[in-house]
C-alpha cells in the first residue's frame, strides 16, 4: 500500500545537550492522525486518486466554495477538488493537494503532492467517483507563478483533462507545479 494509505510510524533522537550525550527515542504519530471534516460544507463522496509512479492514493475532498479557508479544512484529510468539471466529465478537473518539504511532520496529508515533479509524460493517473474509474496520462508539466491564473485553454476542453496542482518548490508558496492529464 501507498505511503499515504496506511499509518505509519517514526522515531524520533533526542539531541545531545552540552557535553553529556542523551539518546533517547520518542515515537511521533501526530501528523498521521487524520483530521475530521465539516461534512455540511463539502461534498464527501467515494472518490479517490492513486498515482502509483509516487505512491500517491488519497480521498478526494469536493469543495463547493472558492473560499481558501475551506481548502484549507478540507486539505487535511486528502486532496481538494477545486469547483470545476468532475472527472470523467468534459473540460478540465482541478485537483489541489499540498506539497511540502522532506521530513516534515505535519498532518497525513500535508506532502500528498510533494513528489509531483517527478512524474512524466505517459505516466498514468487513476481517479474513482462514484464507483467510476477514470484513467489519466500525464500529458505536460509546468510551473505557474503564484497567483497566476490557469490559462483558459487548458481549461476550456473538449475532453476530460486532469490538472494536479500543488506549490513549488515543495512547502514553500512561491510557484505553483501543474501536472496536465489526458482521460485515456
Amino acid at each position: 500500500m501507498s505511503r499515504f494509505g496506511k499509518p505509519l510510524f517514526f522515531l524520533c533522537l533526542v539531541f545531545v545537550l552540552g557535553s553529556g550525550i542523551v539518546w533517547g527515542f520518542q515515537k511521533v504519530d501526530a501528523y498521521l492522525t487524520p483530521s475530521t471534516l465539516n461534512k455540511e460544507k463539502f461534498k464527501v463522496g467515494e472518490a479517490h486518486i492513486a498515482i502509483p509512479k509516487i505512491g500517491v492514493e488519497a480521498s478526494i475532498v469536493f469543495v463547493e466554495s472558492t473560499n481558501s479557508a475551506d481548502f484549507l479544512e478540507a486539505l487535511k484529510i486528502g486532496v481538494a477538488h477545486y469547483p470545476s468539471a468532475l472527472p470523467g466529465q468534459k473540460g478540465a478537473s482541478i485537483i489541489l493537494g499540498h506539497s511540502a518539504p522532506p521530513g516534515w511532520l505535519g498532518n497525513l496529508y500535508d506532502g500528498v503532492f510533494s513528489d509531483l515533479k517527478d512524474l512524466e509524460i505517459g505516466d498514468v493517473i487513476s481517479v474513482s467517483v462514484d464507483g467510476k474509474a477514470y484513467t489519466y496520462r500525464v500529458s505536460a508539466k509546468s510551473f505557474l507563478e503564484r497567483g497566476q491564473d490557469i490559462p483558459e485553454r487548458l481549461t476550456q476542453s473538449d475532453t476530460s483533462r486532469l490538472l494536479l496542482l500543488s506549490c513549488w518548490p515543495p512547502g514553500i508558496n512561491n510557484k505553483r507545479i501543474m501536472i496536465q492529464a489526458e482521460k485515456i
